[in-house]
């Protein structure tokens, strides 16, 4: 590779002035320790070309707004990028990537281009990615040069249609929205809204589109959250059903009725999850579920013969066993079924 792809990707595509990384991006003069790294590290070269290459294609077809925001987003992750992986939260000015730094530009490269592929039509529709990043030092490490967490690293990535009819101005509205909730713990860097900083953990939060089903779209809801020094890292797995029709996310009344409804239907959960975990769930877990079980966020509806409940790590059973899922018949719901269910089901 005679040039690191990226930085030419954003020259060429009129994101940067040439001026800002000199004359020429020709690998045999290369100036900064960034892009250094992209042009004599392997693994890194490739990583960078499949970026280059996954940009090319996410910005394919969009609206001038969008391709305005995608553009923006890419000078921030770029920012991002060169911050993320030093020991101060600051681009490096001279000196090597040592070996973890290396793997660390490798990790995000991968991850900016997972986000981009998602920038695609789905059944005729277009949607693409809005994401922010922040690169924030630790406190707690600076004083430690072995640190392997010397800086926290934030990620967020909402699913956003391009468009102009009603319903997807009020699903990107409601999207942002969530996003705000599920990454409250880190700033938006440089942002004009900065959320409470988090500079002693790392997060990587996602809401993409996981199905089209007529008037639904149902979005998954993927964090993570991972304290410096922490064990392991935690995660969740949720959903967000969006109405088209409607404006709105899904409630629960859309699909239940009935008298007692949310104590019956927590009883088939509870049932589903013993006969499918058995002794992996914690004995004392499976109390009281109505207030889980009944919470629409909790419920995958791309299963066409039952409806599928969402547990998170350590709710019923222990952290290795990872997030259990329990699926109940639609046949045995129907008794509690709203008359409106299937119009939501299906998305009629």
């Amino acid at each position: 590779m005679s040039r690191p792809a990226v930085l030419l990707c954003l020259l060429l595509t009129g994101f940067l002035p040439q001026a800002a990384l000199g004359a020429s991006f020709d690998c045999a003069k290369a100036a900064t320790p960034f892009e250094h790294a992209i042009c004599d590290n392997a693994d890194l070269s490739a990583a960078d070309e499949r970026l280059a290459r996954t940009y090319a294609t996410a910005i394919g077809g969009l609206s001038e707004t969008a391709l305005d925001e995608l553009r923006g987003d890419q000078r921030e992750w770029l920012d991002y990028a060169q911050r993320a992986c030093t020991r101060d939260a600051e681009p490096m000015v001279s000196g090597d990537y040592d070996e973890r730094g290396l793997f660390c530009l490798n990790d995000l490269f991968d991850s900016r281009s997972r986000v981009l592929e998602t920038s695609r039509m789905m059944d005729g529709m277009r949607v693409y990615p809005s994401a922010h990043y922040a690169a924030l030092p630790d406190p707690y490490e600076a004083d430690n040069p072995e640190s392997n967490w010397p800086v926290a690293q934030h990620e967020l990535a909402l699913v956003q249609i391009d468009g102009d009819e009603g319903y997807m101005h009020a699903f990107n509205d409601l999207v942002r929205a969530e996003g705000e909730v599920i990454a409250a713990g880190f700033g938006e860097q440089g942002g004009p809204e900065t959320m409470q900083e988090d500079a002693s953990s790392d997060s990587t939060n996602t809401i993409t589109l996981d199905e089209i089903a007529g008037n639904r779209l149902s979005l998954a809801v993927n964090t993570y959250w991972y304290g410096h020094g922490a064990a392991h890292g935690n995660y969740t797995i949720s959903y967000q059903h969006f109405l088209k029709e409607e404006g709105r996310w899904l409630r629960a009344e859309d699909i239940f009725a009935g008298k007692g409804w949310q104590k019956k239907l927590a009883a088939l959960v509870t049932a589903a999850a013993e006969a499918e975990h058995g002794d992996a769930l914690w004995p004392d877990s499976l109390g009281d579920l109505t207030e889980v079980v009944t919470d629409p966020t909790r419920w995958n509806l791309s299963d066409p013969y039952g409806l599928v409940v969402q547990f998170q790590p350590y709710e019923i059973s222990a952290y290795a066993y990872g997030a259990p899922t329990a699926r109940v018949s639609w046949d045995a719901l129907e008794p509690i079924l709203a008359e409106t269910a299937d119009k939501y089901r299906y998305g009629y």
